[in-house]
């Protein structure tokens, strides 16, 4: 088992409910990577610092407990992702 497969199998049964409701969903089911972000940028820049320190950074390896799942109404208007809870459901 990979260790991105629990959070696969979270949002693969997420999206077959809300496909069995609406018949379409509005993300796509391929291209989704579970992960954790340290950063993010909007703007124009070199890379090649951050790529290097990033590089030699020793991190352990991240471990989560998905407790609840949420829908999201999410845009990106401002030059930001924002979002609002939408609905959220308890899982376990």
């Amino acid at each position: 088992m990979s260790p991105d497969d629990p959070p696969r199998a979270v949002r693969d049964a997420i999206r077959a409910a809300i496909e069995a409701v609406l018949t379409e969903v509005p993300e796509r089911a391929e291209g989704f990577r579970p992960h954790v972000s340290v950063a993010y940028s909007n703007g124009d820049g070199p890379a090649a610092a951050l790529l290097e320190t990033l590089g030699a950074a020793h991190v352990p390896s991240a471990h989560a407990r998905i407790e609840a799942a949420e829908l999201i109404v999410l845009h990106r208007d401002n030059r930001m992702y924002e979002w609002q809870p939408y609905a959220t459901v308890e899982l376990g």
